[in-house]
């Protein structure tokens, strides 16, 4: 079953898009207290990487927790082993899986990455682990939602 809609998701990255910093950075906190688990391995994976770069898969992950944050019920939150079971799947085998249960939100994520910001250009490996952290986090956030009562 697919939880976020395409206008859902469509929603979502535009009210992103236009909060101020001091709204983004609540929405961060939120995150990072409702699903604390997802938040620190995201974080943990996407700081090895150089600050804006990092800083711009930072704000993916967070427009696609936003998302599933906007269902109702909301997902519950991320346990580290449902983490690690997506994260160890190869790089293909997680994006086939994450486009079947989750299409909007691979999709968003997907060209986000690929038309990131005109001062921040990624190179091909970059975008493919952002890629990789922010597909682990749609699948996580998917088996979040499939266990809710």
């Amino acid at each position: 079953m697919v939880y976020i809609s395409c206008k859902l998701m469509d929603e979502v990255w535009q009210k992103v898009g236009a909060m101020d910093i001091d709204r983004i950075a609540a929405l961060q906190k939120r995150h990072q207290k409702n699903q604390k688990a997802l938040t620190k391995f995201a974080y943990g994976q996407l700081f090895e990487l150089p600050e804006e770069v990092a800083g711009v898969g930072i704000y993916v992950f967070h427009v696609v927790v936003e998302a599933f944050a906007g269902l109702a019920p909301r997902p519950k939150a991320v346990r580290r082993p449902a983490i690690d079971r997506a994260w160890a799947l190869s790089a293909d085998a997680l994006a086939r899986e994450v486009f079947a249960v989750e299409p909007h939100a691979a999709q968003y994520a997907e060209d986000a990455l690929a038309e990131a910001d005109d001062d921040v250009a990624l190179t091909e490996i970059e975008r493919a682990f952002c890629s990789k952290v922010v597909q682990t986090a749609i699948m996580s956030l998917h088996g979040g939602c499939e266990r809710r009562p």
